[in-house]
């Protein structure tokens, strides 16, 4: 039922945990979905999680598609793809201005009424972030086998020595 109404978001507002019950005790015929469904909750009860290789210090720096990255890390160890992968996590710290700044249509006022924006914005500025989007990434390898782990982290840890991690200076 779920499945067939993908497209209204209110049947999923009404999902409680029952849902995950009814996929991992699914006995009927299943497509490949819902195996792939079934095999996800059963790792997940059984703690079978992927292994954090390395994380991207923050970076104002917008990186190109995970494919396109992970094809750099790879380069020709063509047998480590099936078992990387990674996460970009995104941060935005303020939409409210056409810069992001959730500071800059903020208007200051001091006790004699007149406007002093950008005194008291320096004033506060030890509160505001060197920048307002950051992008980390997360990579994962799938494998348990150590050698594959191992490969895994040498290639990743390279592409992250030999990749720059821009950040942004304070705005002002």
């Amino acid at each position: 039922a779920v499945v067939s109404t993908q497209s209204t978001g209110e049947v999923y507002l009404t999902l409680t945990d029952g849902i995950l019950e009814q996929v991992a005790n699914f006995r009927g015929k299943c497509d490949e979905n819902m195996a792939k469904a079934k095999e996800l909750l059963r790792r997940i009860h059984t703690r079978e999680l992927y292994t954090l290789i390395k994380e991207t210090p923050p970076s104002c720096r917008v990186f190109p598609d995970k494919d396109v990255i992970l094809k750099e890390i790879i380069g020709n160890d063509t047998d480590l793809e099936p078992h990387l992968t990674l996460e970009k996590i995104k941060l935005n710290f303020g939409k409210w201005s056409k810069h992001g700044d959730p500071m800059e249509p903020v208007i200051f006022y001091d006790k004699h009424g007149t406007v002093s924006t950008d005194q008291m914005y320096k004033e506060c500025s030890m509160f505001v972030p060197r920048s307002w989007y950051e992008q980390d990434l997360l990579f994962f390898c799938k494998s348990t086998d150590s050698a594959i782990l191992e490969r895994a982290r040498h290639k990743v840890a390279e592409w992250i020595s030999n990749t720059r991690f821009e950040t942004s200076p304070r705005p002002f």
